[in-house]
């Protein structure tokens, strides 16, 4: 869906009552930003560009081409990034056999077909040499790991938001940078689930609520003008 049109999935009734109540007012950028890229995995993705109900059959979690639209707009949004020298962070998730927890209970494993590389980052968005990788258990990219701190030694006050998915691990992450009171922007082109009204329902509220959802040429714009 081009850049802005997942606005008109919402409703027009719910868009007046947040804008009527006065939520949505822009954050804007602080002064240093971070790029995020969230659990751009094989496994969210599947290993090729093709219908989700098709990719879900080998990768329970893939969003299938849904999640490859988004790949090309997230190496732009990096190659800016490096370009202009903003720090760049991964996530991956790492979940185990093991790993005890009820929020398992409520989705499918992680399973990938055997021998895939399920776990790993796409290909075309592989982090480079001193770029962070950080190993997480659960949705946020904030809990249980060290990424705060990172960004404390960063001194990064903007958290740039891509990656997925929009009602999970986007979400959960940006409500986390709100609460620790950074800025969160959210490159529309740049996240993605499984479905335009998801999608769609998780931008609105991240917008109007915790973070600025705006278009990658704004991102890149602010970028050269640092």
């Amino acid at each position: 869906m081009a850049a802005g049109k997942w606005v008109e999935l919402v409703p027009q009734e719910v868009r007046e009552i947040y804008g009527k109540a006065g939520f949505g007012r822009r954050l804007g950028f602080g002064k240093y930003p971070a790029v995020l890229v969230v659990d751009m995995q094989y496994n969210q993705v599947g290993d090729r560009p093709e219908p989700v109900l098709d990719s879900i059959e080998r990768y329970p979690l893939s969003a299938g081409e849904i999640g490859w639209a988004a790949v090309q707009p997230i190496r732009e949004l990096l190659d800016a990034a490096r370009q202009h020298r903003v720090p760049i962070i991964f996530t991956v998730i790492e979940r185990e056999p093991f790993d005890a927890g009820i929020w398992k209970n409520k989705m499918p494993a992680g399973s990938s077909p055997p021998g895939a590389r399920g776990g790993e980052i796409v290909d075309e968005l592989a982090p480079r040499d001193k770029e962070i990788v950080i190993r997480k258990k659960r949705s946020s990219a904030f809990f249980g790991t060290p990424l705060l701190s990172y960004l404390h030694a960063l001194q990064v006050d903007t958290l740039i938001v891509s990656g997925c998915t929009t009602g999970s691990c986007v979400r959960s992450t940006v409500l986390d940078a709100s609460q620790y009171n950074l800025f969160s922007v959210v490159v529309e082109e740049c996240v993605f689930d499984r479905s335009p009204i998801m999608n769609a329902f998780n931008l609105f509220e991240m917008d109007v609520k915790w973070a600025d959802v705006v278009p990658l040429d704004e991102v890149k714009g602010h970028f050269r003008s640092r």
